[in-house]
């Protein structure tokens, strides 16, 4: 899969963080394996 470019990153943050939704630093973490379409979508009606 190659749909993990920058833009769509920030606008996912973005709409995240409009929804109240923040992630302490500590709570972090990366990994290539991670799926996006695995990701659970809290701030979409």
């Amino acid at each position: 899969f190659c749909i993990d470019n920058g833009a769509m990153i920030a606008q996912a943050g973005w709409e995240m963080f409009r929804a109240g939704h923040v992630t302490a630093l500590e709570d972090s973490w990366i990994t290539q394996r991670y799926r996006t379409d695995e990701v659970e979508v809290t701030w979409r009606i």
